[in-house]
């Protein structure tokens, strides 16, 4: 029996598709090593030109050691040479064909397989006491620097049933944290020309069990749309008081020229809403640093909102310059801009939670734990490192030291979810 091994870059979204192709292989060749391995599959990610160069590096070294390399992901719908220099090519429409492009490549026959018409329906990546799950492929957003669009395609939502049909499979392998994932949550649904989001989660919450359900990101534009319900879901002791609603700009401008939909105001309103609605909650965010379009000023505007909002988490990107995107023919930045604005965002955001972090000290938590090291989260969705506990159980836990991104804590007693 041949044997493969497959190395995921990027997202939660290629990590589940990483899943899919696992099972379909799983079939036919064994998994194993890098070394041992008849082929290996690399699940990209086009996001950024640094992953970028790091994966066709890393392309060279595997031929270079006689290896069969089959590409999957975003890069091969964004990078011509990547397809060339590959021995398969398979997209993310089309990974349940991932078989056949196996089968031709180890012939050694070069094949590029970009399209697919077959139906996905999402499968659950399990970690431990958690379970990724994909609810829709590809977005609405034209976003003027993205290349994920280009690979993801347009909406496709899956179907509210087999969304559900997965949740139940990862709960009664006992699990007991479900993740929602897709470019952009607050869009589901909108391909069939209506906003499903709250009906699906609805349908989740009803499902039997003890469980905590952790919400992906969700546009600000999209997502204003629905806040009313949205937060009156949000009261359910099963969802996670966490929220991801990307800023990416602090300048009203800026996010114009970038087509993101929406404003500074809507992100405020979004935020200031739910913070309100529960005192003990996790905001997580996403900037872009060194646009093209951001002046001096505009990024000071972007520090200032972070001031004014305080997030939780702040996933900060310096901007990439990507080809075929809108953004490629703008002049860039410096990298020098870049890394200092990189650097002063990063200051502000761990200074603003240390000084929160250190005020949860002394405090007694309910934690799910997820891992096996002992990380997991109170009911806020909070990080918290754990001295023991086995994942799925929930205890309470003591806080005793906390760190900028996360808390440590002891355990006092066990309690339920």
């Amino acid at each position: 029996m041949k044997k493969y091994h497959i190395e995921t870059f990027g997202c939660k979204l290629n990590q589940t598709d990483s899943e899919r192709i696992k099972s379909n292989l799983d079939k036919e060749y064994k998994q194993s090593s890098l070394r041992e391995a008849d082929f290996v599959v690399l699940n990209t990610c086009g996001v950024v030109e640094k992953t970028e160069r790091k994966i066709f590096k890393e392309i060279n070294q595997l031929r270079k050691a006689k290896k069969i390399v089959i590409l999957a992901g975003c890069l091969p719908l964004i990078s011509e040479e990547c397809r060339l220099i590959a021995h398969g090519v398979i997209s993310p429409q089309s990974i349940d064909s991932i078989n056949k492009v196996v089968k031709q490549t180890l012939r050694r026959k070069h094949i590029v397989l970009l399209k697919d018409n077959s139906i996905k329906k999402p499968i659950a990546l399990i970690k431990q006491g958690s379970a990724i799950i994909p609810v829709a492929e590809g977005c609405l957003g034209q976003c003027t620097y993205c290349t994920a669009r280009l690979a993801r395609k347009e909406l496709k939502s899956f179907e509210i049933n087999d969304i559900l049909e997965s949740v139940k499979e990862a709960l009664n392998q006992g699990v007991k944290e479900i993740q929602l994932t897709s470019q952009d949550l607050a869009v589901y649904g909108l391909d069939r020309k209506k906003q499903e989001l709250v009906k699906l989660l609805k349908e989740i919450i009803k499902t039997k069990g003890e469980f905590k359900v952790k919400l992906g990101m969700m546009n600000p534009g999209q997502t204003k749309k629905i806040l009313k319900p949205l937060l009156k879901l949000y009261e359910s002791n099963k969802m996670y008081k966490f929220i991801h609603i990307p800023l990416q700009s602090g300048d009203n401008d800026v996010l114009k020229k970038m087509k993101r939909n929406y404003k500074v105001e809507d992100f405020i309103q979004i935020s200031r809403a739910f913070r309100k609605k529960f005192k003990d909650s996790v905001l997580a965010t996403d900037v872009i640093v060194g646009h093209p379009h951001e002046s001096e000023q505009a990024f000071n505007n972007t520090i200032k909102i972070i001031k004014r909002t305080r997030p939780d988490i702040i996933h900060i990107f310096k901007f990439s310059k990507r080809k075929n995107t809108p953004d490629y023919a703008l002049k860039d930045l410096p990298d020098r801009i870049k890394k200092q604005r990189s650097r002063m965002l990063t200051k502000l955001f761990k200074g603003i939670n240390e000084e929160r972090n250190r005020k949860m000290k002394g405090k007694t938590f309910k934690v799910l734990i997820i891992e096996k090291n002992g990380l997991g989260r109170t009911n806020s969705g909070r990080a918290v490192v754990l001295d023991k506990g086995k994942p799925g159980f929930s205890v309470k836990a003591k806080i005793i030291d906390a760190k900028w991104n996360y808390l440590l804590g002891k355990v006092v007693q066990k309690g339920k979810i």
